[in-house]
């Protein structure tokens, strides 16, 4: 007999308080927080944001082969910049859409381990693969972030930086709360919006770190761009909440042992 009791909770915020505004965000404690996990997690996190980055490399340059033939092009550009045309912006931006919008579950199965360390969960490198089963919704939630993002940035840059803050926790919602996409990327814009402030500071910051971990010949992104991805968990935990689920076994009791014994899971 199973005698197994498990109870739900839920830990941070709540969809509602995310609404309302009704929920704590301070910048140096979340990026604080953050990079205590970037730290704690590093070793098993790594191989996960490596395949993410070696998978996005694939598609970009395969995506500027189909275009341009031979990528070189781009190289020869950017030492000849005479030779800079309309037509190699385009294929790079092409490239862009192609591998963030082929790559996004992948990127929501991160997504979904650094929520996980938010929450004081252990993953593995395996876990990469969770948010495959919401690949249709994730990637149709890209591709209307990108859209609107890439439509907004041909009359007014700002506003395709705002959305992409505004949109930033809708992979999360999609697979966390299992929102619907179009819904995701409203809650998202209407909960960031209450704190934006806060937020576009934290996102500076990030920011400015990827840029100086690019000019450290890409040196500084093996430790920025997990700390980029425990930073939207730790946003999101406080925002919107996560969902646990607390098992209690029951052992039978002897002499030996009368303790009850408990299992956390996401």
């Amino acid at each position: 007999m199973n005698n197994d009791i498990e109870r739900d909770f839920n830990l941070g915020g709540s969809i509602e308080k995310a609404l309302s505004g009704d929920y704590k965000l301070n910048a140096g404690d979340v990026l604080k927080e953050a990079w205590g996990h970037t730290v704690k997690h590093f070793v098993p996190f790594s191989p996960a944001i490596v395949t993410l980055v070696a998978l996005q490399l694939i598609i970009f340059y395969i995506a500027l082969k189909l275009q341009l033939g031979n990528p070189g092009i781009i190289l020869d550009a950017v030492l000849n910049p005479d030779q800079f045309n309309q037509g190699i912006v385009q294929a790079i931006m092409v490239a862009q859409f192609s591998y963030e919008v082929i790559s996004a579950p992948i990127y929501a199965g991160i997504s979904l381990m650094a929520m996980s360390h938010a929450a004081g969960l252990a993953t593995k490198p395996r876990h990469i693969t969770k948010g495959l089963q919401f690949t249709i919704p994730v990637i149709i939630a890209t591709l209307v972030s990108l859209t609107l993002q890439t439509t907004a940035s041909m009359f007014l840059p700002f506003v395709s930086m705002y959305l992409s803050l505004a949109f930033s926790q809708s992979i999360l919602l999609i697979c966390e709360k299992q929102v619907p996409p179009m819904q995701a990327l409203l809650l998202s814009l209407r909960a960031v919006n209450k704190k934006i402030i806060a937020i576009t500071g934290i996102y500076i910051v990030l920011a400015l770190m990827l840029l100086a971990g690019a000019m450290m010949y890409g040196i500084g992104l093996v430790f920025v761009v997990p700390f980029f991805f425990h930073v939207k968990g730790v946003l999101y935990r406080n925002m919107f909440g996560i969902k646990l689920k607390i098992v209690a076994a029951e052992e039978p009791k002897d002499d030996d042992n009368d303790d009850d014994s408990q299992v956390f899971n996401a």
